[in-house]
């Protein structure tokens, strides 16, 4: 089978290699698409994290399952969060797989996983439908947040984005204002909208030292930050005004599959609005990778077809 292979730092090879023969509690599922994660284009910026799970976002149909597989049968069509997915064929835990609805498109399916994360991120953080937010970047990271935060009820939610193409879909999916952070300074223009006060919540989606700290300086006194963006170099914070203020901070890194999917299920939410291209695996670095490392972020969310 064709499989697409990380050799290093911007180094990805479409390769012969063997099918996978599935476990006893794994099914081999043909992929139908993987999404490129942002984790996944950080590591091809930057190199496998350990415990890397580059190519994780897929879908497809299972070929075969395990003698020990429960649940699950040849024929059935799945969402599967598990790496090495940037192929043709993919074997997967039968816990990291749950079953596509069968009106559901594959595209939709092939953003569940994202949208997974924010429900993770928005439930850990204890977001609230009265609370303010703001949202810093509207990269898939970003708009999966808006889309949650629409979800449960959030009505005021501001975002930041330096491209205009994504605070443009920012805006077409919902959010109450988007503001361009090389055009205005975003804690004073946040400050301004609340009064002087600040927005309950703040989420960092980027995974950079500037909209960190622009949440930072935005949210209100007790606020609370929930870092979602990865970062690869090291942030300074002024701890001053984090310990004055009684800022709370976390980090979200998992995902709520079954939140999700009750969103798009009960909530009418749309993930699959964020797609802006589909390329086929012979194309995985120079038309998805390499086009989302270009400073002008023209694209959003790429899904790659096997």
């Amino acid at each position: 089978m064709k499989a697409v292979i990380f050799h290093g730092i911007r180094d990805l090879r479409l390769e012969e290699v063997a099918e996978p023969k599935p476990g006893p509690r794994e099914a081999k599922i043909r992929v139908k698409y993987c999404g490129i994660c942002g984790s996944d284009l950080h590591e091809y910026q930057h190199g496998l994290f350990p415990q890397s799970s580059f190519g994780h976002e897929a879908c497809g149909e299972i070929v075969e399952v395990g003698h020990e597989v429960k649940g699950f049968e040849a024929g059935d069509r799945v969402i599967a969060v598990q790496k090495g997915a940037y192929a043709e064929y993919l074997a997967c835990p039968q816990e990291r797989m749950i079953k596509k609805p069968g009106k559901m498109s594959w595209e939709r399916a092939a953003v569940v996983e994202p949208l997974s994360g924010a429900a993770y991120a928005i439930e850990k953080g204890g977001v609230q439908p009265s609370d303010t937010v703001l949202v810093a970047g509207a990269g898939p990271v970003g708009l999966m947040i808006l889309l949650g935060l629409k979800a449960i009820g959030v009505e005021k939610i501001f975002m930041t984005d330096i491209s205009e193409r994504r605070r443009k879909k920012a805006e077409e999916l919902g959010a109450s204002l988007v503001l361009n952070p090389l055009a205005e300074k975003i804690p004073v223009r946040i400050k301004e909208l609340s009064a002087g006060r600040g927005v309950d919540v703040a989420v960092e989606a980027v995974g950079i030292e500037a909209s960190l700290k622009d949440c930072l300086a935005s949210v209100r006194y007790q606020g609370k930050v929930i870092v979602q963006g990865i970062f690869t170099d090291r942030v300074p914070v002024h701890m001053l005004g984090f310990v004055t203020r009684e800022t709370t901070m976390i980090g979200t890194n998992s995902a709520n599959l079954p939140l999700a999917m009750s969103w798009i299920e009960s909530k009418g939410i749309q993930p699959e609005l964020i797609i802006t291209r589909i390329i086929p695996l012979e194309q995985t670095s120079a038309e998805g990778f390499e086009v989302l490392t270009k400073k002008e972020k023209e694209e959003i969310k790429i899904l790659v077809a096997p």
